[in-house]
């Protein structure tokens, strides 16, 4: 031990001092940065189709028809239980559903939960607006935080390109 100390005397254990000082402060302007950012997140996007509602109904509230417009499954094996998708690490659970709208809880391996929204809002007799949002609350953690400002550019790209499927998909139903 006094080896130690004598080791630990002087301008060393003020090096250590500072290091441990400096860590902290790190820290800390770290996570008071990650608290401007909001706790929740919704990346949302939207397309303008040709199409009826129940046809709009059917691709977005029935999981098993998602294979035809959302390319990840496609690839991947999905397994429908209940009102329950399981695919790769995601599991979809349908929550809520009315005319207008369908709600589904979305968990990723890793991350938090996301509510996951589909409406279809008439803009003229058969020309329909499909608004697609995902909305995740995160905690005060500042690397959940930090991982939020992804979920625009991850998310949304994905999300237009889903979308754009759909469309096609709809437009060959019509013709």
């Amino acid at each position: 031990m006094q080896q130690l100390s004598k080791y630990l005397n002087g301008s060393k254990m003020r090096l250590i001092k500072l290091l441990i000082i400096s860590l902290l402060v790190l820290g800390l302007l770290v996570t008071a940065i990650a608290a401007l950012f909001p706790s929740t997140v919704i990346v949302s996007r939207a397309i303008e189709v040709s199409a009826t509602a129940s046809q709009i109904e059917k691709y977005v509230s029935n999981l098993n028809e998602w294979e035809g417009w959302m390319s990840d499954w496609k690839n991947n094996k999905s397994v429908l239980k209940d009102s329950t998708m399981y695919i790769g690490t995601q599991t979809i659970t349908l929550t809520q559903k009315n005319d207008t709208s369908v709600t589904f809880n979305w968990v990723a391996t890793g991350q938090r939960p996301y509510v996951v929204k589909f409406e279809w809002i008439p803009l003229q007799t058969g020309i329909y607006v499909i608004h697609w949002s995902f909305e995740q609350q995160v905690k005060w953690y500042p690397w959940e935080k930090f991982q939020t400002l992804l979920n625009e550019k991850v998310l949304g790209y994905k999300m237009e390109m889903e979308l754009a499927n759909l469309r096609d998909l709809l437009l060959k139903q019509n013709n």
